[in-house]
């Protein structure tokens, strides 16, 4: 028999147009699945087998969730389910909503396809939270066309456009601009970066950067924020959440969205330029070299040197072996000429 459990453990990003039916009752051991469809689902609540797109048995958590096909369907339960409340047999259960109202895919177009994903995650996780892995969108011949989905909770915020804080939909990352949208996104100024009103309709003449109403972006002198954190301490460029993961250091930064001809955070000062330590590192490997160099070379001269001295030797040997077999051919001759003489004679 289940225990009421105050904290039950509920997907991080929510289960869309889901409710959890939780067995409370402990006295009476819990239904099975065909007593709690007949019983609560078809016999209580009315509700259709076209209707609901997957019923599913949690028995670690002694309950049922049951997933609907539309969200209006889902709302319109949630309602009777609370008008209901308390009477038999639905008393039996505890029933709670899975779906977060907040849930949001972003879409992320960079205009510099190099920029990586964890930068866009750092600057999206000023905003939103739960900010998932990024997805690839492609069009129909499979190239990616720029643009990155990412699955995130938006902040509540009661001062904000339906109680929830939005990210801005237009931004830069440094020098890199981007934009984002999502569905329900509210209409966005592009030129006091204000969410309400677009921008023919906006009578503001605040600055984006400050907020100050006295003058515009263009005569803001008040120091920068970090684009990627919001820090006035430090710029993009100096930012911590440019530091890239783990997983992409331990893959040879793979991850890094194919930035190679471009100098990256973790190996470079902040400027683009190589720190003090590669270009030592560069220079002993360079004498190095030239020191291997150096002996192949002195080892060939000794090798030729040697080389020479022995064909010398080798050279004044065979001639001194054609000389004896010379000097040896004339005393035969002299030898059969005096040994004729002596018959003749």
């Amino acid at each position: 028999m289940a225990q009421n459990k105050p904290n039950r453990p509920v997907p991080g990003m929510g289960l869309a147009n889901t409710l959890r039916f939780v067995w409370t009752d402990k006295v009476m051991e819990e239904w099975g699945r065909e007593t709690f469809g007949r019983n609560i689902l078809m016999g209580c609540l009315k509700i259709e087998v076209k209707d609901v797109l997957c019923l599913q048995g949690n028995p670690m958590e002694s309950a049922y969730d049951v997933t609907f096909h539309k969200e209006e369907k889902h709302l319109e339960i949630m309602k009777k389910v609370k008008a209901m409340e308390g009477t038999r047999p639905l008393c039996h259960y505890q029933v709670t909503s899975l779906a977060r109202n907040n849930f949001r895919v972003v879409t992320v177009n960079m205009y510099n396809p190099h920029v990586k994903d964890e930068e866009v995650r750092a600057f999206l996780g000023r905003y939103v939270d739960n900010v998932s892995s990024a997805r690839y969108l492609r069009d129909s011949l499979g190239f990616w066309n720029g643009r990155r989905g990412f699955q995130v909770l938006l902040r509540e915020d009661p001062k904000g456009i339906g109680g929830y804080l939005h990210p801005p939909a237009m931004f830069s990352l440094g020098a890199d601009r981007g934009t984002l949208y999502y569905a329900r996104q509210p209409p966005f100024c592009r030129r006091c970066m204000a969410y309400g009103h677009i921008l023919a309709s906006c009578s503001s003449r605040k600055c984006r950067f400050c907020g100050s109403g006295k003058h515009e972006a263009k005569d803001c002198d008040e120091p920068k924020a970090c684009h990627g954190c919001g820090s006035s301490a430090h710029l993009w460029r100096d930012c911590p959440a440019r530091q890239g993961s783990y997983a992409s250091a331990a893959g040879g930064r793979a991850g890094d969205g194919g930035r190679r001809g471009r100098e990256g955070p973790d190996d470079c000062n902040g400027t683009g330029e190589k720190t003090a330590r590669e270009e030592e590192v560069i220079k002993e490997a360079a004498r190095g070299e030239g020191q291997r160099e150096e002996k192949v070379g002195t080892g060939g001269e000794e090798g030729k040197e040697a080389d020479g001295g022995e064909g010398v030797e080798k050279k004044g040997m065979v001639t001194a072996e054609r000389e004896e077999g010379t000097a040896a051919g004339a005393e035969g001759e002299v030898a059969t000429g005096q040994e004729g003489e002596a018959e003749r004679g």
